[in-house]
């Protein structure tokens, strides 16, 4: 309570979170939370109590210019109690719901050897509950409906959160399995944030969309995003864990690009739109990057795309990147608060700032200058919400090669396959 303070300043955090953060990883059950919030002060249990804490921890937002989440004492005391929780007390949806905000918050805060070992408390926690079973692939009468949804929103965003920690660390041991096609996706997210007429989401949740779902048919932000964090995973897979038959690589090389790029038109014209898919088209471009890095470094063996086809594609993508960046983020933050900002999209602006200034160092043009000075002030941005970006313009401002690395793990990154040559 020394944290929280008092019911009413908790309700108003937890409301900010859920109308603000809540956005990008809409997975707990705000009703289901809610109901539970009278019994902090006199019997609640310590899951929730820890839930509740979480939700502070997240919203925090970084102070001047904090270059590390260990600065916060919170983020110490709150993983330290968890841990005690997962030691003394039955394991619990809660408490799982603790480890997944733990593991988006050390995402977004650059502290990705925690987010790898968090990650994979998330699966075995899912596991023992027995998530992995997918009981919600068939929603009959009878059924808890809500439960259920949130059990499915659970397991996705453990997937999605796997996928995306693999892509930026270059690894291709996933800690949760591949999902299959026929699997139905979460339901609309407003729908399940804003605490509908329960008869609307029971409806919804008996009609979900499906990961084989096409991509034409809008779907909410954290059901795109699941289809784009399996499409990411595949590439992920194909780039650090290559097929030996070298035809059958090269040929699913091509496969996953041409699949990925014809999503990009549509998340960056639906995030104008209806300002969702921000995410999806982050984790979408940076599998893009990873490819075409990949075909170069490995000299694109049956010449399927020439080099110059392949630089041309990374411009290409980047330019994109900054079109979407530039008329979502850029000096609009009316429309998009740091509270709303995802966690998977800088790691992709920063790889665009990469492939200009390439560009720049090659031909020293002054447009490509102007392009990552404009990629650079966004993701100053993205400093008011998570610390992470704090390591990507240290890079920025210290570049000092003609062709530094477009891929993840850096030197100094604790995972390594081996990086990247040119």
């Amino acid at each position: 309570m020394r944290v929280i303070g008092s019911i009413r300043a908790m309700v108003t955090t937890a409301t900010d979170f859920f109308t603000g953060t809540h956005q990008r990883i809409p997975v707990l059950s705000s009703s289901r939370y809610f109901a539970q919030m009278g019994l902090l002060t006199t019997n609640s249990r310590a899951d929730f109590t820890a839930l509740c804490l979480c939700i502070v921890l997240i919203q925090q937002m970084p102070s001047a210019r904090e270059t590390s989440i260990t600065q916060s004492p919170l983020y110490v005391h709150v993983k330290n109690l968890v841990s005690v929780i997962r030691m003394t007390n039955p394991v619990s949806l809660d408490l799982l719901h603790c480890i997944i905000l733990i593991t988006f918050y050390e995402i977004g805060h650059g502290h990705h050897t925690a987010a790898y070992l968090s990650i994979a408390s998330c699966a075995r926690l899912a596991r023992v509950l027995g998530l992995h079973k997918k009981g919600w692939r068939n929603v009959n009468e009878g059924h808890h409906k809500l439960l259920l949804e949130e059990e499915k929103r659970v397991w996705w965003a453990i997937v999605n959160m796997d996928r995306f920690i693999s892509l930026f660390n270059g690894d291709a041991l996933f800690i949760t399995e591949d999902p299959e096609r026929t699997d139905p996706l979460p339901i609309e997210d407003l729908l399940w944030s804003e605490g509908s007429v329960a008869a609307d989401l029971e409806d919804a949740i008996g009609k979900p969309p499906y990961l084989e779902t096409p991509f034409t048919v809008t779907v909410g932000q954290m059901a795109r995003e699941c289809q784009i964090a399996h499409l990411v995973g595949r590439a992920v897979r194909h780039v650090f864990s290559p097929a030996p038959d070298q035809d059958f690589h090269a040929a699913e090389a091509i496969q996953l690009e041409r699949t990925l790029k014809s999503y990009l038109p549509l998340l960056a014209e639906e995030e104008l739109k209806i300002g969702k898919y921000c995410g999806a088209f982050g984790m979408c471009n940076s599998a893009l990057f990873m490819l075409y890095e990949s075909m170069l470094s490995r000299g694109n063996e049956n010449k399927v795309l020439e080099r110059h086809e392949i630089l041309q594609f990374m411009e290409d993508t980047s330019l994109r990147a900054i079109l979407f960046a530039e008329a979502s983020y850029g000096d609009r933050e009316e429309n998009y608060p740091p509270e709303i900002h995802s966690p998977y999209l800088p790691y992709s602006l920063f790889q665009s700032a990469i492939v200009q200034y390439r560009l720049w160092k090659q031909s020293n043009d002054p447009v490509c200058k102007q392009r990552l000075d404009l990629l650079r002030s966004i993701l100053s941005e993205f400093t008011k919400r998570w610390i992470g970006a704090w390591r990507y313009l240290d890079i920025l401002d210290n570049l000092n090669e003609l062709w530094p690395p477009i891929v993840i793990p850096f030197p100094g990154s604790f995972i390594s396959n081996g990086r990247f040559t040119e």
